[in-house]
């Protein structure tokens, strides 16, 4: 059997089963993304109970986006996967448009950015100001996450090392009786040393804050202007990450949409 229609059916074996085993592995996908946010969620919870009150709370928590992600690449799975193993017109037809309606978002959401790239960066720039520097102690595993970020980034904040004033244990107000009063995280200085082996030293940005600091110790540059740096540094890997994103899904969008066309004439062909 060929990968074009046969006598005895119009539909095509190759579109059928390219289109069910590329979605039987993104089901598998998704159920190990499900899996590990899971993990990650009770692990994270045994040691710290976290109550979300906004949907911040959700956005800027990486067990719960897994969850999320996960959820819906395996849900896209099975609709594509079962669909074209059954030949399931509605299953198709939910996942033809879930793809169209995933493809449009990326699409709008790239050109919007790119049109209004300055509001969108003073936006984003004061969303993670508000929920990411001021809450930075209060979440290990987002403090982990920005720590990360900023030691390989090499970068200091979101807009810049200042940002930090805003957190209530690196604030450099008179009354501050924090040890880390005037400082910015380890992540932040550019040559770390540690304490003993293994135990970062917390207090080698100690007083950049204050006027006169030592600036040299630390990254100044926020984060946010080193990503857009370096998305236009390296404009051929960043185009690429989007043509691999974008090519699978219109992939997905025309085998779905011509198996649909051809499960739909098979069954028209039966019924005369």
């Amino acid at each position: 059997m060929g990968c074009f229609s046969n006598e005895a059916t119009l539909v095509s074996p190759c579109v059928k089963y390219t289109l069910f085993f590329f979605n039987f592995a993104c089901w598998l996908f998704g159920g190990v993304i499900i899996g590990i946010g899971v993990w990650a969620f009770v692990e994270k919870n045994k040691y710290y109970q976290k109550d979300i009150s906004t949907v911040y709370d959700v956005v800027f928590d990486l067990s719960i986006i897994f969850l999320i992600i996960g959820s819906i690449i395996f849900i896209l799975g099975y609709a594509g996967c079962i669909g074209a193993l059954r030949e399931n017109v509605c299953l198709l037809k939910i996942y033809y448009y879930s793809m169209i309606l995933i493809f449009l978002t990326l699409v709008v959401g790239i050109v919007l950015a790119f049109v209004f790239r300055d509001k969108v960066k003073e936006e984003v720039s004061t969303i993670l100001q508000d929920n990411l520097i001021t809450t930075y102690q209060d979440d290990p595993d987002k403090q982990s996450t920005i720590d990360w970020i900023q030691e390989n980034v090499e970068c200091c904040g979101v807009a810049s090392y200042q940002d930090w004033v805003k957190n209530e244990y690196y604030n450099c107000t008179t009354d501050n009786p924090s040890p880390l009063a005037c400082s910015v995280p380890y992540s932040c200085c550019r040559k770390q040393d540690s304490i003993t082996s293994g135990l970062p030293n917390i207090l080698c940005g100690k007083n950049v804050l204050k006027a006169g600091g030592d600036l040299s110790l630390i990254y100044t540059i926020g984060c946010v202007e080193m990503f857009l740096s370096l998305a236009e540094t390296q404009l051929p890997i960043v185009g690429g990450i989007v043509i691999g994103i974008a090519v699978p899904l219109l992939i997905a969008i025309c085998l779905s949409r011509l198996l649909e066309g051809q499960i739909l004439d098979q069954q028209r062909h039966i019924q005369y």
